[in-house]
């Protein structure tokens, strides 16, 4: 059982999350566009409110079958209502590391959550169970320690920064999980693994380049209260953060990287 503080802080706060929601295939999980076809079926952990999943499901089709899981009965409920009658599509509240069934998929997707788990090669382990025989496990995640920022973002914001990632340190979530990824597959049997680049580049003169940017003041706005509570930063260092930060983006700010990475291996046969 996982300790409750660790729980508590991977939690997804249930306010709309616009992270979330501006999230399609094309835009946060084109690795998968080598895998997806009509007729797959794919188990999406950690779906969140289920954009992505929704996404995966237009290229599967109605022959398809899309499973999401979450541990998030807010998050799930949301992608229930938003999925609607979509065929093809289904979504489960369940979390990864106790998650079972008998259903086996063509190709298993993780993107952004094992960045939220203590013990990320349980979860891959139990993700690895539910891969067909030749089919894909596909994980994406960040190193957060490898953010580039030009010019630097304001102390403000690095303050907020440095602080997001003591505490998410604290509470066990490994930071660079992005470059250990590829130990973790070949740890859990896996003979080959491929890692590919998925960098998210925004420069200024980019048509997203303001909502791209600005993540971080999103991060601030919905994990913020989180830090505060834990005593990481104070309100008004939050509040400081997200003005300061929002004003770098309007003036001096010309770009952002955030460095991500796909990690994928077959299922051997």
């Amino acid at each position: 059982m996982a300790d409750q503080s660790i729980i508590d802080r991977a939690k997804m706060p249930e306010a709309h999350n616009p992270i979330l929601e501006r999230r399609t295939v094309e835009n946060a999980n084109r690795n998968l566009l080598n895998y997806l076809r009509p007729g797959l079926t794919v188990l999406d952990v950690g779906c969140g409110s289920g954009a992505i999943t929704r996404s995966i499901a237009d290229k599967t089709g109605p022959t398809g079958r899309v499973l999401g899981i979450d541990p998030g009965s807010t998050l799930i409920a949301q992608a229930k209502q938003q999925a609607n009658t979509m065929p093809g599509v289904a979504f489960q509240q369940a979390d990864v590391y106790s998650f079972d069934t008998d259903e086996r998929f063509d190709l298993v997707t993780c993107a952004r959550t094992l960045q939220w788990l203590a013990q990320p090669k349980a979860a891959l382990l139990n993700m690895k169970r539910f891969v067909k025989p030749g089919g894909h496990l596909a994980i994406l995640d960040f190193n957060h320690e490898k953010i580039a920022w030009t010019p630097d973002p304001p102390q403000a914001m690095k303050l907020f920064y440095n602080a997001f990632l003591r505490w998410r340190q604290d509470a066990g979530f490994d930071n660079a999980i992005a470059d250990n990824l590829d130990e973790l597959m070949y740890s859990i049997g896996f003979p080959t693994v491929q890692v590919t680049e998925q960098f998210e580049r925004t420069k200024k003169g980019e048509p997203d380049f303001s909502v791209a940017s600005r993540l971080w003041s999103e991060v601030a706005e919905l994990r913020g209260p989180q830090l505060v509570d834990a005593g990481y930063v104070t309100e008004s260092q939050r509040q400081q953060a997200i003005t300061e930060y929002d004003h770098w983006i309007e003036t001096t700010g010309e770009s952002m990287t955030v460095y991500l990475l796909a990690v994928e291996a077959r299922q051997p046969e």
